[in-house]
C-alpha cells in the first residue's frame, strides 16, 4: 500500500530538469525525495550523497530494500560499480548525474515551476530564522492553509528537500533560508523564488565565512536577487544594513518593528515580563506572548508585518503569537529548583550578548551562573569577538562566570585583566568533566544558570546533572 498519496513526479520528469543518463521505467512516479536511507519508503527517490563522514551510495541497496522507487547517482561511481549494481527492474530507475547534489537542486526546482498556488515567504538572517519562521506560520495559520519548513531544513540540502511538501493547495508557504557559504542564497533562491522575504538582521553569525558583515549583508540580499515588482522584503527598522538591503530589486521594501507597527496601531504598548515572555497590546487586544527577550519581541513584530500585510486581524496575530513555543536551544526556559535559560543552540556576539544581557536585566534572589562556550564559525575574527565578550561577562550581573573551551580562553583572560575586586567569580576550562564538576559543585535550590555557546560545544549535556542533583533519594 501506498504511503504517500501524492505524486511529485515522474523519473521521465527528474531525468529532464537534472539531465545525466536514466536507467531503467522512465513513467515511474516518485512520492517523496529522501536522503537517508532509512527514511525511504515506498516511492521514494532516494539522492546518494556524499559526505565528510558517510557516503550515500553505500546505501543504494538499503534505500531500494525500504522501498525506494528510483535513486540519483555520481555517473563517476555509476561508471566504477555498475557491475555492482543489480539490473535495474521495471519498477524503479536510476539517474547517473555529474553531481547528485545538484540533481537534488535541479529536480526541487523543476517541481517548483509547476507550483502556482502559495505565497512563497523566505525567511533568512544572522540569528532568529526559526524562532521568525515559525512565528509567521502560527500568525498566517488564523487564516490561510499553511506550509512551513520543517525544524531548520535550511541548506542547499535541507530547502530542496522541504519544498516538496509544498502543494498547490497551500495558500502561503514559509520557507527559511540559511547559507554557510558564498553563493549559498543564489541556489536557494533559484528553487524557491520567493515572493516575500523577511531578513531578521545582519550579524556576526558564519562571519568566518564570509570574512566580513559587509558580505554577509551582500549575500543575504541575495534572497530577493529575483524578486518581481510584486515582490516585498520586510527588514527590521533597527537594522543598520536596512537601506543596503532594500536596494537593487524592483519589489517594496517594508521595514518593522515597536514604530513601525505603533504607527498602524492603537495604543501599542509592549511590558516586558522577564521569564514570562511578554504582554503586547495595541487595538483593544492584549497578547500573552510566551518567548523571552528583545530579539523575540522583534520576531513577534516581523510575524505581525507580514500577517498585517497578508490581511489578518489583530485577534487573528493575537492568536498565533499565543500559540508561540521556545524551540529546543533557543532561549528556552527549564523551571525546577534551579532555573535554567538553555540557549546553546548557537552562538556569535550579537547572540551572547543579547543573552546576558536578557539575564543581567532578571530581578532575582538567588545567585547567577553563566556558562559561556565557545563561538564557533568566526575565522580570523576569533580572537576580537571572545575577546568582547570577556568584556561583557566581566561587566555583568553574574555571581560565576563559567568559560568553555579553546576559543573561550581569550574571553576569560579578557575578562579576568577587568575583574578584580568586583565582579563575579571567574572560571575557565577546556575540559567538559571539569566543567561540570565544578558547575555542579557550587549550584544552590533557587539560582538562575544561563547556558550558552555554539552547537558543537554540546553544553546541553549539563541539562541532566543539574536536575538530578537535587533529586531526592528514594527511600
Amino acid at each position: 500500500m501506498m504511503v504517500n498519496s501524492a505524486v511529485l513526479f515522474t523519473a521521465n520528469d527528474a531525468i529532464g530538469w537534472s539531465g545525466g543518463e536514466i536507467l531503467g521505467n522512465p513513467e515511474i512516479r516518485v512520492f517523496s525525495v529522501e536522503v537517508d536511507s532509512r527514511k525511504c519508503t515506498e516511492g521514494s527517490l532516494f539522492i546518494a550523497l556524499k559526505g565528510e563522514n558517510v557516503d550515500g551510495h553505500d546505501f543504494l541497496q538499503a534505500a531500494f530494500d525500504n522501498g525506494a522507487c528510483g535513486a540519483a547517482v555520481s555517473a563517476e561511481w555509476y561508471s566504477l560499480h555498475k557491475a555492482e549494481v543489480k539490473p535495474v527492474p521495471a519498477e524503479r530507475f536510476i539517474i547517473a548525474a555529474e553531481d547528485p547534489l545538484s540533481a537534488l537542486q535541479q529536480i526541487a526546482s523543476g517541481y517548483m515551476k509547476r507550483i502556482t498556488g502559495p505565497v512563497r515567504i523566505g525567511v533568512t538572517g544572522s540569528s532568529g530564522k526559526t524562532t521568525t519562521k515559525e512565528l509567521i506560520a502560527a500568525v498566517l495559520g488564523e487564516k490561510y492553509n499553511v506550509v512551513k519548513t520543517g525544524g531548520n531544513y535550511n541548506s542547499e540540502i535541507g530547502l530542496p528537500l522541504t519544498v516538496f511538501n509544498i502543494k498547490n493547495t497551500h495558500e502561503y508557504a514559509v520557507i527559511e533560508m540559511g547559507i554557510n557559504r558564498v553563493g549559498e542564497m543564489d541556489v536557494l533562491a533559484e528553487i524557491l523564488r520567493p515572493d516575500m522575504v523577511v531578513i531578521t538582521n545582519i550579524g556576526t553569525a558564519h562571519i568566518g565565512i564570509f570574512k566580513n558583515i559587509e558580505k554577509t549583508a551582500y549575500e543575504k540580499r541575495r534572497s530577493v536577487s529575483l524578486f518581481a515588482k510584486q515582490g516585498v522584503l520586510f527588514v527590521d527598522e533597527e537594522e543598520s544594513f536596512g537601506s543596503f538591503l532594500g536596494e537593487g530589486h524592483s519589489g517594496t521594501t517594508i521595514s518593522y518593528g515597536f514604530k513601525s507597527f505603533k504607527s498602524e496601531s492603537e495604543n501599542l504598548q509592549c511590558k516586558d515580563c522577564g521569564l514570562e515572555g511578554w504582554v503586547i497590546s495595541f487595538d483593544d487586544v492584549e497578547i500573552k506572548f510566551p518567548l523571552i527577550g528583545i530579539h523575540n519581541l522583534k520576531n513577534a513584530f516581523g510575524a505581525c508585518a507580514v500577517g498585517r500585510y497578508a490581511g489578518l486581524s489583530s485577534e487573528q496575530l493575537k492568536a498565533g503569537l499565543e500559540k508561540a513555543v521556545p524551540l529546543s536551544g533557543r532561549s528556552q526556559i527549564i523551571n525546577g529548583p534551579v532555573t535554567i535559560i538553555q540557549d546553546c543552540y548557537n552562538a556569535n556576539a550579537d547572540s551572547l550578548n543579547q543573552s546576558v544581557k536578557f539575564a543581567d536585566s532578571l530581578e532575582w534572589d538567588g545567585s547567577k551562573i553563566y556558562v559561556l562556550g565557545d563561538m564557533k564559525e568566526l575565522g580570523e575574527n576569533s580572537r576580537d569577538i571572545h575577546t568582547e565578550a570577556g568584556r561583557t561577562a566581566a561587566a555583568s550581573s553574574a555571581d560565576k562566570v563559567f568559560f568553555f573551551g579553546e576559543d573561550s580562553a581569550e574571553a576569560y583572560r579578557e575578562a579576568a585583566s577587568l575583574v578584580k575586586n568586583a565582579g563575579p567569580e571567574l572560571y575557565y576550562t577546556s575540559e567538559y568533566s571539569e566543567l561540570e564538576k565544578n558547575v555542579l559543585s557550587g549550584l544552590q535550590r533557587g539560582d538562575l544558570l544561563l547556558i550558552k555557546g555554539s552547537r558543537s560545544m554540546n553544553l546541553e549535556r549539563l541539562l541532566e546533572p543539574v536536575a538530578n542533583i537535587f533529586v531526592e533519594e528514594k527511600c
